[in-house]
């Protein structure tokens, strides 16, 4: 990817090795290296069919030695009887809708990053997403699951064993703010209504750090508030949230997370992440009394075990009621009305095992069994009363999933994608759901990262 630069920085006049782009620029101490993005997939799930169609342009590099840039831009377009608009049921990443018609949708994503680094400290202000937290099927801390967002990030190597980063983001609430939204005109034609959302916004930091060589550990605290436009108080990189909660008297939604990765034996890799929403150590076990809101991603990944080139993938996640909730809309763990953690989301887990086989570099096939359990919600209220109400509470929505995919890489950044799948829905509340579908999905992608 980088032996061109390498071999300029070098002081080869010519290098040799070259790494293909549409266009390449020479740029005032940097590069610029401009692609296409394309992609188009097919499914079908017992004669309901969905078509995936993308397209857009993306580009990356550096000037000045120490200012970096990337954009990503994919326009989508959905078609068929299968669309899925809310993304529900599904680690698929949520959506903004641009265009609905009775049979197909339009939407896009948009990726920008502006970085400085001077030293090892480094500061950018990018649309992006963020992952914190492991797991192979989705981390509870944040994921790619909701939108990506506008923020400002830093992160300082403190130490060759020690990180800090820190996280500021503008979020969108989804929560009309009625007193300030108001109709533009008199016009008895068109209602031209104009909405104004309620202000939301998230800080986040943690720090990262290896107690021994194999054993690594993080630790963060994040904040949602809305309301009241960006509070200083959390602008400060090294204030405690909770505090400033306090400061704030209690009207906003404070998390507290880590991780531990451990790999201290040779081809295993043993991960934990944890959200804590709400938890009381005090009556932690009787559930009686307590209102232990979490999630938890709990894994194990083995390599080359007992056979070269396979990898094998066992894990679990578990989110209690109400975690990611919160009383106040616009201060929920969301943006765009999708969980900014786990998809799963609040009351529901996910057993996911997958083994892989890599027989040469292009080609990788795996098997894969799934088991996803979505429990009900109900009013908010119940969210603040003892006792809590029970994992799992209905009505039960049930999936169990078992099959096999491939992708063979064709030429570089290009990709064929297959897979089968047997899928048996299981729902409470929507007793025609009930069924077991098999499915069929087919893409090709040519330069989508």
């Amino acid at each position: 990817e980088f032996s061109y630069e390498h071999g300029s920085l070098a002081g080869d006049p010519d290098p040799t090795d070259f790494r293909w782009h549409l266009l390449s620029l020479d740029l005032d101490r940097g590069i610029m290296n401009i692609n296409l993005n394309g992609s188009y997939a097919w499914n079908d799930a017992d004669g309901e069919k969905l078509q995936v169609r993308g397209q857009g342009a993306r580009f990356y590099g550096y000037v000045f030695d120490d200012v970096g840039f990337s954009f990503n831009f994919i326009d989508y377009r959905e078609s068929g009887n299968a669309i899925n608009i809310a993304k529900t049921h599904t680690p698929d990443a949520g959506i903004i809708l641009t265009r609905q018609t009775v049979n197909s949708i339009e939407y896009n994503t948009t990726e920008a990053q502006l970085t400085w680094q001077t030293g090892e400290f480094r500061f950018s202000i990018e649309k992006m997403q963020n992952v914190w937290g492991f797991g192979k099927n989705g981390p509870v801390i944040l994921s790619r699951k909701a939108p990506s967002y506008p923020q400002v990030k830093m992160r300082v190597p403190l130490a060759s064993w020690l990180d800090f980063i820190y996280v500021h983001a503008d979020l969108n609430s989804n929560v009309l703010d009625s007193a300030r939204s108001y109709r533009a005109n008199s016009s008895d034609i068109i209602d031209f209504f104009r909405p104004v959302y309620r202000t939301k916004y998230m800080a986040a930091h943690a720090v990262e750090f290896t107690i021994v060589d194999g054993l690594d550990v993080s630790l963060g605290e994040s904040v949602i508030y809305s309301d009241k436009g960006v509070q200083l108080i959390y602008v400060l990189p090294l204030m405690f949230f909770k505090s400033g909660e306090h400061y704030n008297r209690d009207t906003d939604n404070i998390q507290w997370f880590g991780s531990i990765d451990v790999t201290l034996i040779p081809n295993l890799n043993f991960y934990f992440s944890m959200l804590i929403d709400e938890i009381n150590t005090d009556d932690l076990l009787r559930p009686g009394s307590s209102r232990n809101q979490l999630g938890y991603t709990a894994g194990v990944h083995a390599y080359d075990l007992p056979v070269q080139n396979v990898e094998v993938i066992l894990e679990y996640t578990r989110l209690n009621p109400w975690a990611y909730t919160h009383k106040y809309p616009a201060a929920t763990f969301t943006n765009n009305g999708y969980d900014l953690g786990h998809w799963v989301g609040q009351n529901g887990d996910d057993l996911y095992a997958e083994v892989m086989y890599q027989p040469m570099r292009t080609l990788k096939v795996s098997g894969f069994y799934e088991h996803y359990r979505k429990g009900g919600l109900k009013d908010v209220a119940l969210q603040y009363s003892l006792p809590s109400q029970p994992f799992l509470y209905g009505p039960l929505h049930e999936e169990r999933m078992l099959g096999l995919s491939a992708s063979y890489q064709f030429v570089r950044d290009g990709f064929f994608n297959g897979r089968f799948r047997s899928r048996k829905i299981s729902d409470e509340s929507l007793p025609s759901l009930n069924r077991t579908l098999p499915e069929v999905s087919l893409s090709i992608t040519y330069g989508i990262w």
